[in-house]
């Protein structure tokens, strides 16, 4: 019975270890979305801006 439940105790472990890495892989690759999205939007505001500058002269 003992062998039983140590091998059901370390396949939790195993599920829990890579349910934390898919975490945290999941949270670095939303930080870099959000970064890429962040850069994006200046770089649009600064062409616009430069567009609007450009026409109005």
């Amino acid at each position: 019975m003992k062998r039983k439940a140590q091998g059901a105790i370390e396949y939790l472990f195993m599920i829990a270890a890579a349910l934390v890495i898919v975490l945290i892989v999941w949270r670095q690759l939303k930080n870099r979305g959000q970064s890429a999205s962040d850069i994006a939007d200046t770089a649009e505001q600064q062409i616009s801006e430069e567009l609007n500058s450009e026409i109005g002269s």
